[in-house]
Formats: C-alpha cells, structure tokens, sequence
C-alpha cells in the first residue's frame, strides 16, 4: 500500500512538473512578447499557476495518456497457461465455464511465480517510495518555515490599536461603500510596520508614521490603495501562491509567478485608488512619502502593502505621474485563450502514470485485469482470489476527494440529526457547526431551530443563518428580533444585517426602542444599511438618546437616508456633550447639504476636541463663510497639525480680502507644511 501511494503521489508530482513548467513557461513568454495589462497579466499568471495542479489532476483520474506518456512501472505481458495435457477430463469439465474457457486460450508461455520479483521488494518501488518521501519531507520543512514566519508577523503587530480617527474612519466608510465591501473594514495602526498592509479579509493596518505624516489627501488614497487589495482578496491570493511555492517546490517558476502577481495586484489597486480620488499626484506623494519610511523589507513574508516591493516604486510613480492607463479590453480574449491553452494541456501535454499498461492495451485505455484460471469446478484457483484481493484493495484505495465528500455528507446529515436531540447543549452545539461547515442542505433545519423552546439554540442557529444569507430564512429570522431573549435579538438582527436586500424592517424599526443599547446601536445602522426612508421618524427621536453610540448611528443612518425632513435634530446635535457625536452630526449637515448659523459654526470652531475643530474648518472652507475667518486665522497656530492644515485650506477657499491676509500669516506658521500650504494657496488665488 505504501508503495502504491508513493507511485500515485510521484507520478502527480512529476506531471505537475512538466504541465506547469509548460503553462508557467507559456505565461513567462506572452508577457516577455508584448506589453499587457496589469489585470491581463494577472489573468495570465494565475491561470499558469493553477493550471499545473488542474491539468495534472484531471489527466490521471480521466486515465488520459497521451503521446510521450510514461510509466514508473514497466509494462507486464497479460498471459495465462493451458491446462496440462494430461488433465483432459478437468479441462472437459470446466468447459462450460467462462473463466475456464480462457483459460484454455493459446498463451506465451511466461516465467513461474517463483522467477518473477516480488512486488514488495521491487527495487524502482522502493525507489519511488524514497523519491516521494524527499519530496513530503522538503514541502513539510517548508511550509513550516512559512507558517513560522507568517506567526512572527502576526507577534511583530500583535500591538496593533485601532484608529479612533473619525475622519479616516469615514473616508474608509466611504470607500467601502464604493467598493461594495458590505461592511467597513477594521482600520488598525501599530509602530511596527513601515508600510500599510492589507491584513485578511477585512482588516488594514496602518504604520504611525501615516497618521501624522501624510495629509487627508494622501492618507485617503493610501487607504483606497488598500482597500482595493481587500476587495480583490490579494491578502488571500498571495498567501495561497507563497504555499504553492513552498510545497510544490520542485517548481522553481512558481516563485516568478508569484512575484508577478503581486506586482499586477500593485498595479491594479494603483488604478483603482485613482478612480476613486481622481489624481494620480497624491498617490504617487504618498508612495514617495512610504518609500521614505522603508529601510528594509519589513515584514519577512509576502503581503498585500502599499510599498512592499521597493524595487516597484519608480515605475508606479512614474506610471501615476502620466496619468495613463493601458488598455484592458483584450483580457476577455486572454480568458477564453487561456482556458483553451488548459484543456490542451490535459489533452496533449504528455504526463506520467504510476501504473503500466498491459502489453496488449494501448495508451489511454484502462487495465483490463487477465481472467483468472480455475483448477476445479467452483473453486477459486489462486489468480482468483489474488485478483479478487486487488479488487478490494482498489476499492479501499478510492479517491480522497470521493471519500471525503462521503464524510462531509454524513457528517452534515448527523448534525442535521442533532438539531432535534434532547438536550439542549448538543442542540446548539450541532446548529454552530453547521454554520462553520456551511452546507446550505442544513438551512431547512436551522430554520426550524429558531422556534426551539431554549433560547442558546434560537441564538446558535440564527448566528449560523448568518453564513448562508438565503431567502428562506427571511420571514423566521425577522420574527426572532421579538424574542423575549436579547441575545436571540442581538443574533437574528446580526443575520438579517448579512443580506443586501428583501429584508423586512418594520421589527428592526421597533428595536430602535429596546432597553439594550447595544441593540438600539445596530438597528439603527442597519436601517441606514437597508435605505428604508420611512424609517426616518423613528431614527430621529434616538439623536437624543442615553447612549452616545446610538445618537451617533442614529445621526449617520439619517444621513445615509438622505432625509433631510429631520435636519434640525442633527443641528441640535451639533451642542452634544459627546465629541464623536458632534462630529458626525457635521458629517451629517455637510451630506445632507443643511445650512447652519455662522454663530453655529463659529463655535464649533472653538470646541475642545481636534476632530471637530478640523471638521468645522472644512465645513467653513467649503461654505465660503466670511465670518469663519478670524477663527480660522487662530486655527492656524493650532495645536493639531490636522486642523491647522484644514484651517489653511478652508481659507483658501474664501474669496475674501480678509482670507488672503489670514494667509499671508500662515506663511509664518511653526509648521512647514502649515507654510507650504499657504505659500500654494497664495499662489493658487493669483491664476
């Protein structure tokens, strides 16, 4: 048995080998032929690394044998003998019986069983035995090396805090929207890391240096650059090519292909942080600012970063400074080209094959196993019951993937079976799996847990209701947001958040009045979430609630409704005792376009928080208020450098005598880029 596998495993390995080193090859000449686009030579290198493994796989388990194929066994000659001639009566007896029958068919005569080597001992066995062995023993060091190393990262920005920035937080909120994220990624900053990463799926992680160094231009395309990478799961994609690299080691171009594809990956989210904020110039500062930062490679293993690749820099700025784009229109015919170059690679591309061929049996056709002779009349001979032994061996040796889609079944199934057991524990033990497993056979049963009499088990199957957003669900789920039990309520509003349409609100409205905060706090959003504008009279009310985060959702959720028939509760809010809700409220008045008193303004300009002092300076600038400028005027020599960049902004954008003086004093600013800023401004007017 062991030898068997080791000849399946070495003959994949060596397919692989040929078929990828074929595609990987293909790729590496298009690209050196022509100049592609970022997202055609994506295209191209993922193709090419993926391919090897399908083709290879699918050419042994469809037995297919072309031209050059070759065995690591040699070919054993299917023979049989004749009964002896002095066993005629035997012979006459079997007669009738087709094993018999074939037994008496003229055969070359072949060697005793006692001449032919033993399988067992068969020194090319042994061979491949040891051959895959290396191979097992290289992949396991490897891809624990790798492992070890991707555990040093995460120790490295273990330390990580998330940003309490509101303004980033929002442009993030913004971006995430534009993407078509669903929900905002998680926004972190650590000391460690020289350039921003994309961590994940849903996480960016930010260095220090970016928070104090770089302006709200610059900070915004830095985060476009890597919510791009999310979006495109490159996090996801340069981890799966690292592992290939390292457990398929007996392919070197895996490593190019992996560097290829992180550098189209930089290429494609340069562009979309483009379109986005509409200039290549402050990506190209930004990335100028980040290569600054970087003295050596940062990390120690591959990561979807703004700056990662050093040796890249030149080339994208130089990209970004043109502000041309190449050329995509040709990816569609590189798909089609591509899935035709792998169809042929299975079709033609020669491989090898861990069993021979019988001499009688041409390439491409399966083993016919020789009948077996009977000495007796219904007795088994010996070659009987050894086939019949290898045919039970075949069967216990099926294919993994068969097997295991068995399990996978049977285990769904049993869980399935669970959700009506009689405890209580193992009910909601069974529900949580199946929505780890996510086999959308068990959503009929998790749908008839949500009216099970315990509470735990409503709340574990409206948690795994979550993972399958089907419509089904919807009606039971809805339902549940009147549970008596509010972690029920918390677990089925949860849910309900997951999908994008089709949601009933009328019980997420009347959450907005349940005594849990927390569940206040998220219906609100999930009204904002949904674009129900009726629900904007329930949402008003909740800008003067107990809880600031509630005020605060309920003030973005207003916003995000566009209904500007309740602007006077977010004016109001403007005065609240809480930073992050004053704060929003301006987020909200400048969305919802609400003309505030200048006395209003003025005093925001004065308030105690940075933040809000930043945002009420934009606020200023953007609506030409003559009377904002002796405030902005002292925001100048502020203590936040944010709101003294904003302060010269906003006067930039009054067309006052009174803004042009303010900013000639800003060219006396402590602060360099306060100076910079005016000097641009001053000359900006003149044109």
């Amino acid at each position: 048995m062991i030898d068997t596998f080791s000849s399946a495993a070495l003959a994949w390995l060596l397919t692989y080998l040929i078929h990828s080193t074929v595609l990987l090859t293909f790729a590496w000449a298009l690209t050196r032929a022509r100049s592609w686009s970022p997202a055609s030579a994506d295209l191209l290198w993922k193709t090419a690394l993926i391919g090897g493994m399908l083709t290879s796989t699918a050419q042994l388990r469809l037995e297919l044998r072309p031209a050059g194929t070759v065995s690591l066994v040699p070919a054993v000659t299917a023979s049989v003998s004749r009964p002896p001639a002095h066993e005629p009566r035997a012979a006459a007896a079997t007669a009738t019986d087709p094993e018999a029958i074939v037994s008496q068919a003229p055969a070359p005569a072949v060697p005793s069983p006692a001449d032919a080597p033993s399988p067992a001992t068969s020194p090319s066995l042994s061979m491949q035995t040891v051959a895959a062995l290396i191979w097992a023993i290289g992949a396991l060091a490897l891809a624990l090396g790798y492992a070890a190393r991707r555990l040093i990262l995460v120790g490295r920005i273990g330390d990580r805090r998330a940003v309490s920035d509101g303004r980033l937080l929002a442009e993030l909120e913004q971006l995430s929207r534009e993407a078509k994220l669903g929900r905002r990624p998680r926004l972190t900053v650590t000391a460690r890391i020289s350039s921003p990463i994309a961590l994940g799926v849903r996480e960016i992680c930010l260095p220090e240096s970016a928070l104090e160094e770089l302006d709200l231009e610059e900070q915004r395309v830095m985060l476009a650059h890597e919510l791009a990478h999310l979006a495109r799961r490159d996090p996801l994609w340069l981890a799966f090519a690292s592992v290939v690299e390292r457990v398929l080691w007996i392919q070197p171009l895996n490593r190019v292909a992996r560097r290829r594809i992180a550098t189209s990956a930089e290429y494609l989210c340069d562009e979309w942080a483009v379109r986005r904020t509409g200039s290549g110039v402050a990506l190209a500062r930004c990335l100028a600012q980040v290569a600054e930062w970087i003295q050596t490679s940062p990390l120690g293993v591959p990561v979807a970063g703004m700056a990662e690749e050093r040796s890249l820099l030149v080339s994208r700025v130089e990209k970004l400074l043109a502000g041309a784009r190449q050329d995509s229109r040709s990816r569609g015919v590189l798909a089609a080209g591509s899935f035709a170059v792998v169809l042929a690679t299975i079709a033609l591309v020669p491989g090898v094959t861990g069993r021979a061929a019988s001499a009688t049996e041409p390439y491409g056709m399966p083993d016919q196993p020789a009948a077996p002779r009977a000495s007796k009349a219904g007795e088994p001979t010996p070659d009987a019951r050894a086939a019949s032994s290898a045919q039970d061996e075949v069967k216990s040796a099926a294919p993994a993937e068969t097997q295991q889609a068995s399990a996978d079944t049977a285990v769904v199934l049993a869980l399935i079976g669970r959700l009506k057991d009689e405890d209580a524990d193992v009910r909601a033990a069974a529900a949580e799996s199946l929505g780890k497993l996510e086999d959308s056979r068990a959503v009929p049963g998790l749908i008839a847990a949500l009216s099970d009499r315990e509470a735990k088990v409503r709340a574990a199957a409206a948690e795994s209701l979550a993972k399958f957003t089907d419509p089904r669900a919807l009606s039971a789920l809805s339902a549940l947001l009147a549970d008596p039990e509010t972690e029920v309520r918390k677990q089925a509003l949860e849910a309900l958040t997951e999908y994008e349409s089709g949601v009933p609100t009328a019980n997420i409205v009347r959450l907005l009045s349940d005594p849990d905060a927390d569940l206040r706090h998220s219906a609100a959003h999930a009204l904002g979430h949904f674009g129900d504008r009726s629900a904007g009279a329930a949402l008003a009310p909740l800008v003067r609630d107990p809880s600031p985060d509630v005020r605060q959702a309920a003030i973005e959720s207003i916003a995000d409704l566009h209904d500007v028939s309740h602007a006077s509760v977010i004016v109001a809010a403007l005065g609240d005792a809480n930073a992050d809700v004053r704060q929003q409220a301006l987020d909200a008045v400048n969305d919802l376009k609400v003309p505030i008193a200048d006395a209003t303004l003025l005093v925001l300009l004065r308030d105690p928080d940075a933040d809000v002092r930043a945002r009420a300076a934009e606020l200023a600038g953007e609506r030409s208020s003559v009377a904002a400028i002796p405030s902005l005027r002292r925001l100048i020599d502020d203590e936040n450098h944010d709101v003294r960049e904003n302060a010269i902004s906003a006067l930039a954008n009054i067309g006052d005598d009174a803004a042009v003086a303010a900013l000639r004093a800003g060219l006396a600013s402590k602060d360099a880029k306060v100076r910079r800023a005016a000097a641009e401004a001053l000359g900006d007017r003149r044109q």
